[in-house]
Formats: C-alpha cells, sequence, structure tokens
C-alpha cells in the first residue's frame, strides 16, 4: 500500500519536473516592426533579450533597456491637481488643519505615488525654516508656496496657515534664545552671566532635576536576589560536602567500632574510643567526629543512649548513617548478639557505596572539564581557520 503511494507520488513530481521544464523555456517571435512600446508612466523599465540577424549570420545577447515613458504636460498638470489634498495633509504632519497649527509642518521634496519634486517658500523665513520647523514662540499667519516640478513642467500652490505654537515648540524656542544669548555675552575670568529676560519676560533658574533612574532600583533587586541565591547554594554545596566527608569516614568507623566489640567493650565506651581515636589522626573538624563528639555532649548532659543514637542519625539524613544507628538503638533496647556481624556486612556495603561515589566523583570532573577544553578547541579553530580563509 505504501510502496503504491510512493510510486504515485514519484510520478507526479517527474510529471511537475516535465511541466516546469516545458513552460520554462520560450520560443522566439519575429518583430514585425523595428518599434518598442515603453511602459506607461510608474509601471517601471523593461529589459528585452533580443537576436539579431545580420547577412545570414545570428548575433545573440542583444539586451536593450526599455526605459518607461515620460509624463506629457496634460498628465503632469492633471497630477498637480490630484495631489494637493495629499500634499497638503502632508505638510500639515501631527496638525489637524491649516488654521489651528500648532506643531511643526513637514516640507517633503518628494510625495509617494507622485513623479514631482517639491520646493517650499514662505512670507515668514524668519518664523518658519527650510524643512517647516516653527521658530518662533508668538503667534502668526503665514503663506507657503508649494512648487512641483517635473522635468520641464513646473507649477504651484499657495496656503495660508495659521500657527498658534504649543508649549514644546515655545519651550525649544526659549532654550535656543538663552542658549545665543549666553553665548554671544561669552564668559569672563570670573562669571558667566545668565540672560535675567526672554522678550521681555524675566526669567528664573534652578538645577536641573535628576530624576530617579529605575534601573538601578531594578538592578539592587537583582544582585539582592543573586546574593540570596548564591548564599543557599554555597550553603548546599557545603552541606553535600560535609555529608560526602562523614560517607567517606563511616566505612572506617564501622571497622574500628566492629573491631572494639570483639573486645568486650560496650557502645558508649568504644563511642568515646573511637572519637578519640579519630581526633587524633584527622582533627576535631573532621565532620564525622564533629557530629560524634555531639552526641558525647548529649550523652554527658543525661540523655539517654538509644535516643543519643537516633538523633545521630537525624542529624546527617542519610540512609546508611540513619540504617547504622538505627542497628545501634536496636541492640540497647532487644540485645543483639549478631551486631558485630551486622555491622560488619553494612561496613562492606559501605566500602562499595563509597568507591561508586569516587567512580561517580571521578566522571563528574571529567565531564566539567569538557567546557574548558572545548573553549580551547575553538581557540585553536580559530587560530587555524582564520589565517587559512586571509591566504596568510
Amino acid at each position: 500500500m505504501r510502496e503504491g503511494k510512493n510510486i504515485k507520488l514519484s510520478a507526479s513530481m517527474v510529471l511537475a519536473g516535465i511541466i516546469l521544464f516545458l513552460l520554462s523555456g520560450q520560443s522566439p517571435t519575429d518583430f514585425t516592426e523595428t518599434k518598442v512600446a515603453r511602459n506607461n508612466p510608474g509601471k517601471g523599465a523593461e529589459r528585452l533579450e533580443l537576436e539579431a540577424m545580420v547577412d545570414d549570420i545570428r548575433v545573440e545577447g542583444i539586451d536593450v533597456r526599455v526605459q518607461e515613458r515620460d509624463y506629457t504636460p496634460e498628465e503632469c498638470k492633471k497630477l498637480f491637481e490630484n495631489c494637493r489634498e495629499e500634499l497638503i495633509k502632508s505638510v500639515l504632519s501631527d496638525n489637524s488643519d491649516l488654521k489651528t497649527v500648532t506643531r511643526d509642518l513637514s516640507f517633503e521634496e518628494t510625495l509617494k505615488g507622485y513623479p514631482f519634486s517639491f520646493e517650499y517658500e514662505t512670507d515668514s523665513p524668519d518664523k518658519i525654516d527650510s524643512v517647516g520647523e516653527i521658530i518662533t514662540d508668538k503667534p502668526f499667519t503665514a503663506i507657503i508656496r508649494i512648487k512641483g516640478s517635473y522635468g520641464d513642467f513646473a507649477d504651484s500652490y499657495a496656503v495660508r496657515v495659521k500657527v498658534t505654537p504649543e508649549e514644546d515648540i515655545k519651550r525649544r524656542v526659549y532654550k535656543q534664545k538663552i542658549l545665543s544669548m549666553v553665548s554671544e555675552r561669552g564668559q569672563n575670568s570670573e562669571n558667566v552671566i545668565l540672560p535675567t529676560e526672554v522678550d521681555g519676560i524675566k526669567v528664573k533658574y534652578q538645577t536641573a532635576e535628576k530624576r530617579r533612574e529605575p534601573a538601578f532600583l531594578l538592578l539592587g533587586i537583582v544582585a539582592a536576589a543573586a546574593v540570596l541565591i548564591g548564599a543557599a547554594r554555597d550553603e548546599k554545596v557545603k552541606r553535600e560536602a560535609y555529608k560526602k566527608a562523614i560517607l567517606r569516614e563511616y566505612p572506617t568507623v564501622l571497622k574500628k567500632i566492629s573491631l572494639y566489640l570483639s573486645s568486650g567493650m560496650n557502645l558508649r565506651n568504644i563511642w568515646q574510643a573511637v572519637y578519640e581515636e579519630g581526633v587524633k589522626k584527622k582533627g576535631k573538624d573532621n565532620p564525622f567526629y564533629k557530629e560524634m563528639g555531639v552526641s558525647l555532649n548529649e550523652l554527658s548532659s543525661g540523655i539517654s543512649e538509644g535516643l543519643v543514637y537516633t538523633r545521630f542519625g537525624e542529624r546527617i539524613k542519610e540512609p546508611e548513617i540513619i540504617r547504622f544507628t538505627a542497628l545501634l538503638s536496636q541492640n540497647l533496647k532487644k540485645g543483639s548478639s549478631r551486631l558485630k556481624e551486622l555491622l560488619n556486612e553494612e561496613a562492606g556495603k559501605a566500602f562499595m557505596a563509597k568507591k561508586q561515589r569516587a567512580v561517580k566523583e571521578g566522571e563528574e570532573a571529567g565531564t566539567k572539564m569538557l567546557i574548558p577544553m572545548m573553549l580551547l578547541l575553538i581557540d585553536v579553530m580559530i587560530i587555524i581557520v582564520i589565517p587559512a580563509f586571509r591566504g596568510i
């Protein structure tokens, strides 16, 4: 069934290739006339690939670019009349109409969809500059003449605008006037003289307001979160290292307790002896013996021996240690002649687990080394490949 579908699909693809192959070519057609019609304005140029026969010799690769035709004067006049409304909208920019101009005008040199180049003149060049920006803070009325040209064609419109500058424009004008007056007055050896009036209006000064930067607040929050996350991560790493150190010492302690049991000592004295021996060899800061020391202090304070062993396992919270302390507590409650045998079995399991942890840690260390090795490999590849591409 599937093979039949594959055959049909293959046949369809071959048929599609044949059709595309046939459509991709074009048979030559003879020109009955030596005139080639040009596209209407706005339709773009056309490229013709021709061949010619001259004295029975075929001349190939004749590329002729046929430009679009130009607008006639009549077409230009009609287009110029039609674009008046769109042109005025373009000039008004963000303003609503010619009688309520409160923002800057826009003197664009072209208008989309029309072939004309536009020029602008005003009877108030001291109030509106060459790009339509208002440069006065006072209301005024101005006439703007818009001239459009295309080839030999030229025509123009005249529009009247009533301007009442908004606050943003006044702010910009005042700023320019203050800076201009400061620049004109210059600076003496001791002072900079600020103007006290602008256009007869008194000026008061104050230092610029510095806005609060929300980025600092965000940065503080992110930094605080990073510190908390980092502290939690460090604490977790320390706890894991602490438990790993306890588990590394655990098999040795089991063997020692088993040996002391063979001599007939009770658990309390064995615990004391193992602790003292461990402190001499590994020091008080060794995690396992540190926890044993806490248990000895609890015994000295009157806490029952069984509870002390249970609490030892609860503090460390590792299955192996909890199993070990459970054996000790059970021995105190019910007695067991097999305690030594059970501890030896537990020691064997502990040594095996220690070996497996060592193998795992070695594999993790190898994995962590892959990242710097990959970075070094990338550096080497860059050093080799870039000079090769440059031809060095």
